[in-house]
C-alpha cells in the first residue's frame, strides 16, 4: 500500500523516539524506500526541531522531546491561552454538548468550565481534561481515544471514538502545534491527528484557540484545512495575508 509522505515521516519520527537513534539503511529497509528518500524526510524532520541528524543515521532531539512534555507546554503563553479560554467560554450555553481536545490551550479553557454553573456535556480526549471536569457535578464527561500517549495529555486511538457520532456536537474547541492558510491545522503525532480530523468531522462548529506563536507555522500532519474551520480566537492580529484570506470569523481578544 502506497504511504504518503507525511505519513512515512512521521512513521520515521515514531521509530527514531522509539529507538532513540537509527541509520539510514535501518530507516530504508524499515520503510522499503530508497536511502535518498530517507535522507529528505531527515533533513525536513531536523528542520522542524524534531531530531537531529548525524554521521549515516539520525537519533532523538533531547530539546525537542521536553518541549512536547504537556507541563511544559502548559506553562508556555499562559496569560495570552487564559485570555482566549475565557473568551470561548462565553460562547457556552447550557445543556450544549462540547468536545476539547487535548491541547495546553484547551486545557485553560478545562480549568474555567470546571468552575461552571451550568449543565454541560463534555467530551474530550484529554487525561487531565477528564480528571479535572470530572469533580464538577454539572458536567456529564466522556472520554474518547484508547491510548495514553507518554509526552502528553492525550488519548489516542479509535477505540471507543464512535462515541463521537452519537452525541450532537455544538462546539470542538481546539489548537494545534502550527497553524498556515496553506495546510491549516497541524500537529505531529499521527494517531493524535487522525482522532481530530474525525472529531472535525463530528462537530456543528470548530473553534480553534490560537495564540499569536501559532501563525504560520506548519508541524507535519494536518487535521484541519481552513474551510473546516467556524472561527479562530487568538490575542493577537495575525499580518494582513490572513486576514484577506481567511474563509473563517477571527476574533482578537
Amino acid at each position: 500500500m502506497k504511504m504518503y509522505a507525511d505519513e512515512r515521516r512521521e512513521h520515521i519520527y515514531t521509530y527514531i523516539k522509539s529507538h532513540k537513534r537509527a541509520t539510514v539503511k535501518q530507516l530504508s529497509d524499515y520503510l522499503s524506500v530508497t536511502e535518498a528518500t530517507v535522507r529528505s524526510d531527515l533533513r525536513l524532520l531536523e528542520s522542524e526541531n524534531k531530531l537531529t541528524r548525524t554521521h549515516g543515521g539520525a537519533k532523538v532531539n533531547n530539546n525537542m522531546n521536553s518541549k512536547l512534555n504537556f507541563s511544559y507546554r502548559l506553562s508556555q503563553n499562559h496569560h495570552e491561552k487564559h485570555k482566549i479560554s475565557q473568551y470561548a467560554l462565553n460562547k457556552i450555553e447550557p445543556q450544549q454538548c462540547i468536545l476539547i481536545d487535548a491541547s495546553s490551550t484547551t486545557y485553560e479553557l478545562a480549568k474555567l468550565i470546571s468552575e461552571t454553573t451550568m449543565e454541560l456535556t463534555v467530551i474530550t480526549n484529554g487525561l487531565e481534561n477528564a480528571v479535572l471536569l470530572k469533580e464538577n457535578p454539572n458536567l456529564t464527561v466522556l472520554v474518547v481515544g484508547g491510548f495514553v500517549s507518554q509526552d502528553s495529555n492525550a488519548i489516542t486511538g479509535n477505540i471507543d471514538s464512535q462515541i463521537l457520532e452519537m452525541y450532537h456536537i455544538d462546539y470542538f474547541f481546539l489548537s494545534a502545534n502550527g497553524f498556515t492558510l496553506e495546510n491549516g491545522l497541524t500537529d505531529f503525532s499521527l494517531p493524535e491527528v487522525q482522532l481530530k480530523k474525525q472529531m472535525v468531522q463530528e462537530s456543528e462548529k470548530v473553534i480553534a484557540l490560537i495564540d499569536q506563536s501559532k501563525f504560520d507555522v506548519s508541524s507535519t500532519l494536518s487535521f484541519a484545512k481552513i474551510n473546516d474551520i467556524t472561527e479562530v480566537i487568538t490575542d493577537k492580529k495575525p499580518n494582513r495575508k490572513w486576514t484577506e484570506n481567511m474563509p473563517f470569523k477571527l476574533t482578537v481578544v
